[in-house]
């Protein structure tokens, strides 16, 4: 392997430090951002280690056939190094900017969905019941009122009806007493049994 291929190698290296570095504070921010809470940062720090490995090594393939020697650590530390001793605190500055930037945007579009499409949809949706309801009240007395002749003679079969039935329900009436005391009996064997317990 000439020297050309090492040096790319180390420059490739560097580069992987440096977007390490940038992975990592986006990573900080969103967590702060969204409000992770910690026993679930454990498990994206694993996440971010095995993609930042898969990473690394799919460049060193491309570079040097996946050899892995002392200067690739090397390059990866200088990027790491120098990322977060010079490009660190401007880039948390940026991803805050880009965060607050698309959470504006964010809000903007869900008040304009809301107003030009789901306030019109809710007040259509209301208007509609309020006028059902008036239709069915008016409905309902328009019916009540046509009707009331035409009970008229329906009550007074009822009523025909209801004086043929007396000798039954004459007979029926000691059976419905006896229902009704054995009925009160019964409730009052229950209350005292739950007074003993």
């Amino acid at each position: 392997m000439n020297a050309s291929v090492h040096f790319a190698t180390i420059g490739a290296m560097i580069l992987c430090g440096l977007g390490m570095g940038t992975a990592f504070d986006v990573y900080r921010v969103a967590c702060s951002r969204f409000s992770v809470r910690r026993w679930m940062l454990p498990g994206f720090d694993v996440v971010y280690w095995a993609a930042a490995t898969l990473v690394v090594f799919r460049v060193l393939l491309a570079r040097n056939e996946g050899e892995v020697r002392l200067y690739v650590f090397l390059g990866i530390a200088i990027g790491i190094t120098g990322y977060f001793g010079l490009l660190s605190p401007t880039v948390i500055k940026l991803v805050g900017a880009m965060f607050r930037a698309v959470r504006s945007v964010l809000l903007f579009v869900w008040k304009t969905i809301r107003v030009v499409l789901i306030v019109p949809v809710l007040w259509i949706v209301r208007t509609l019941a309020r006028l059902i309801d008036i239709v069915f009240v008016v409905t309902a007395a328009l019916l009540l009122w046509i009707g009331r002749p035409l009970f008229k003679p329906v009550a007074k079969l009822g009523k025909w009806i209801w004086r043929l039935l007396l000798p039954a329900r004459k007979r029926a009436r000691p059976i419905a007493e006896f229902f009704r005391s054995a009925s009160a009996k019964w409730r009052a064997i229950l209350e005292l049994l739950k007074r003993k317990d």
